[in-house]
């Protein structure tokens, strides 16, 4: 199976640019996980535990945040070097959507309240690493949330095609410019329409994901637009 695509390592100074944007999006939720801290002690100071249990609770999403940032970016090492480890199990597509969405949500909250259409047919069950595969699916629901169009719900759609299934997502956005969709999957790589749009990332998210994807067999890849589908084999 491929692991990953055929790129070589990069190289110092893209490697520089990596870690300076990790450091970047990392920070953020530190910060907030700091302040949330010592919000929490000031309210519990006063007698204020309500206040207290509702900071505690932005820290338990922040460090979640981080956490699966963090498996991100360990997840990327490990393709780049093909050696990304599976722990397969039977699992069905639907509740890795559900997982994935919850998770996009929490990593791009800004956009959190866009509504979501899914379209997924019975019986879509494979033998994938659970935790990889909801985080290439994530990455492509964090996408379309981040890059679609605000007034659209994002959009799931899954078929079959004997033993595989292609599932779509989008967010009703014009897509990437001809020359941005040529580097989509690059490491490390963030387009000009990204910067624009203020968005944050490590330019880590389509590159995981298609290596997650190729890992178990399958592939992502862009459709048209900011429709991107991944396919995955079904257990047989």
């Amino acid at each position: 199976m491929q692991q990953g695509d055929d790129r070589q390592e990069p190289e110092a100074g893209e490697t520089e640019e990596f870690m300076s944007v990790a450091a970047h999006d990392l920070r953020n939720p530190i910060a907030v996980v700091r302040a949330s801290a010592q919000m929490a002690q000031r309210q519990m100071a006063r007698g204020d535990p309500d206040g207290a249990l509702a900071r505690l609770k932005a820290i338990v999403e922040q460090t979640d945040r981080l956490t699966d940032m963090l498996d991100t970016f360990l997840d990327a090492a490990r393709i780049s070097t093909r050696r990304l480890p599976l722990r397969s199990e039977q699992v069905d597509l639907r509740e890795v959507v559900e997982l994935a969405v919850i998770r996009a949500r929490l990593l791009v909250s800004e956009h959190g309240d866009r509504g979501l259409d899914c379209n997924i047919p019975d019986g879509c069950v494979g033998k994938w690493d659970k935790t990889k595969i909801v985080r290439a699916v994530r990455a492509l629901i964090s996408n379309a949330l981040q890059y679609g169009n605000p007034a659209e719900p994002v959009r799931v759609e899954a078929r079959r095609n004997g033993t595989r299934i292609h599932m779509t997502v989008s967010g009703g956005g014009p897509g990437p410019s001809a020359e941005e969709a040529t580097r989509l999957f690059e490491r490390f790589y963030r387009g000009p329409s990204a910067a624009e749009a203020g968005q944050s990332g490590s330019g880590l998210g389509l590159f995981t994901a298609r290596g997650i994807a190729r890992s178990h067999g399958g592939d992502v890849r862009r459709l048209d637009g900011d429709r991107f589908e991944i396919e995955l084999p079904l257990t047989e």
